[in-house]
């Protein structure tokens, strides 16, 4: 059964080759990558081997939990790009679990990525050369590490998409993800706040003499023992990389035998809950009707006004469904996270705790609200399974694109405007609080215009509701990669042209604030109308090749 597996994910393998030329491409550029890295490896291990014992101990250490870190994230974030090991793809087999572990478990180590992590951390456990029983701990111990990266890259893409297949699981993974993210940042800021030098003198040794009688690189610190003749932690730190391996083992295959008998989850459950769209349009009827009723008093040609003002059924709709998306679908929320995670902890506590100026605080708001909008350049795509709907709907693509903007907006406007505020209260600069809100602001709605273009001009697919909200889905990375640089290349330029005049009030003289508020808040709605009309426009134009590109 081992060969049947690794010959049935060679010819997966080579017919998604074949379908994505993109994807030989990735493969070409990653095996020219891993060659160019092979003579720095050389001598990256003559270097170690020049060293200390406990120097070359601890630069082993401090390497492998970087690639053990990497391979418990990475995964996450590329799954889409290697499915042949995904399990649910034998579960219409009916095949039982003991025949299918072990070519899974095989296949996992004869990936391209893990044969060069294995490859690189045996040349430098070599470093261990001048003593031969240092070097055989040495050797083990690095085989046994990678091992233990490879399992916990399968366990964590396996309980990821566990934790995210149900409300509960999803509340409890972001609750857990925040109070991380704030343990983190605390900690961290409180080690920075001694200095750089007293971390690196103090903090940093401590550190890594602790990830050494970890499971992470305890494999790898075994060898400064042997060459001491100290065999006891050589033992017993061998045995708990052995153990953890044999443990990540178990788990791996309890999340395989899950997945060959439970369905693929794609909802949230049964609960009954109110229907948010009829309850907007409940609302925005009954607003109407009181408008329509007051056309005929005093202030009827206001009241007229306002409703036409109010938008279609049409909008409310799609705005009400994106709404929901926003509060409780998982690709949403990591999106959502993911464009305020970076910026808040760089601008808010890395760069204060390193003794940056505090006029650095003012570039965080604009970098939030460009994340918000260049995250957003495959908007159409994350809604594909509504997207039949609308289309055969008729024209309505200026009101689809424009109730999708509006239910972005509904969160990204309060939070550009929250993190204007402390900006301009870590660099004390109050009297420039109104500008630079209106220009993060500008900033914000010039990147969603061009993003809503972008996702109607160059879509691909994304993860489907339910899905890894990480990970790429198959076929997609060519036209992903392309539309990402799009739109990123977009962005960078359109967003500090809009904070010029900001930049001048700051720089040259106050009254320039006046100037960046009137134009950061034209920019703003300017380019959300022309973001909306274009978009719409190339909605209606192009709604068979938006089936065919994300459906």
């Amino acid at each position: 059964m081992v060969a049947a597996v690794l010959s049935l994910r060679w010819r997966t393998t080579v017919n998604s080759l074949r379908r994505d030329w993109w994807r030989i491409l990735v493969v070409v550029a990653g095996a020219i990558w891993s060659l160019s890295l092979v003579p720095s490896l050389i001598w990256a291990e003559q270097v170690l081997w020049a060293q200390l014992v406990d120097l070359r101990a601890d630069a082993m250490i401090v390497g492998g939990s970087v690639l053990m870190l990497g391979w418990t994230a990475v995964p996450l974030l590329v799954t889409g790009l290697d499915d042949t090991l995904d399990p649910s793809r034998f579960a219409s087999l009916g095949l039982p679990l003991r025949r299918i572990m072990p070519g899974l478990g095989i296949a996992a180590f004869l990936t391209v990525p893990a044969l060069f992590t294995l490859l690189a951390m045996l040349l430098l456990a070599l470093s261990w050369r001048d003593d031969a029983a240092a070097l055989a701990v040495g050797l083990v111990g690095a085989a046994l590490t990678v091992a233990v990266m490879v399992l916990s890259g399968r366990v964590a893409v396996a309980w990821a998409s566990r934790m995210l297949a149900g409300r509960r699981s999803r509340a409890a993974a972001a609750v857990t993800s925040i109070a991380g993210i704030a343990i983190v940042a605390v900690a961290g800021r409180a080690l920075l706040s001694k200095g750089l030098e007293a971390v690196l003198e103090e903090d940093v040794p401590t550190l890594i003499t602790a990830l050494g009688t970890t499971p992470i690189a305890a494999g790898l610190a075994a060898p400064e023992f042997a060459s001491g003749g100290d065999w006891l932690p050589v033992v017993w730190r061998l045995g708990l990389t052995a153990a953890w391996c044999l443990l990540l083992a178990l788990v791996w295959r309890d999340s395989v035998a899950r997945v060959l008998v439970t369905p693929p989850a794609r909802s949230a459950g049964v609960t009954r809950r109110d229907d948010r769209v009829l309850a907007h349009a409940d609302v925005a009827a009954a607003i109407r009707r009181r408008l329509e009723a007051a056309a005929e008093g005093p202030f009827g040609a206001l009241a007229r006004g306002l409703a036409r003002a109010l938008p279609s059924p049409i909008v409310r709709a799609v705005r009400s469904r994106a709404l929901r998306y926003w509060s409780s679908d998982p690709r949403y929320l990591a999106a959502a996270a993911g464009a305020l995670v970076g910026p808040v902890l760089l601008f808010g506590i890395l760069l204060p705790a390193l003794g940056t100026p505090g006029w650095v605080a003012f570039v965080m708001p604009a970098t939030v609200a460009t994340s918000i909008g260049w995250g957003r350049h495959n908007d159409v795509a994350y809604d594909s399974t509504a997207l039949w709907l609308d289309v055969v709907s008729g024209r309505i693509g200026r009101e689809v694109m424009r109730g999708r903007v509006e239910a972005m907006l509904v969160w990204a406007a309060p939070v550009v405007v929250a993190t204007s505020l402390a900006a301009v209260q870590v660099a004390g600069r109050w009297d420039l609080a109104v500008a630079l809100s209106a220009a993060s602001l500008g900033v914000l709605g010039t990147t969603i215009g061009v993003s809503a273009v972008l996702s109607v001009l160059m879509p691909y697919r994304a993860p489907q509701p339910g899905a890894n909200p990480f990970g790429a889905e198959v076929g997609s990375v060519g036209a992903g990669l392309a539309a990402q640089v799009v739109s990123s290349l977009a962005s960078v330029v359109t967003a500090p042209l809009v904070m010029v005049p900001f930049v001048l009030a700051f720089v040259v003289h106050p009254a320039w604030a006046w100037v960046a508020t009137v134009t950061g808040l034209s920019l703003a709605v300017l380019g959300v109308a022309l973001g909306v009309r274009l978009s719409g426009r190339l909605y209606d134009a192009r709604s068979g090749r938006l089936l065919g590109a994300v459906v």
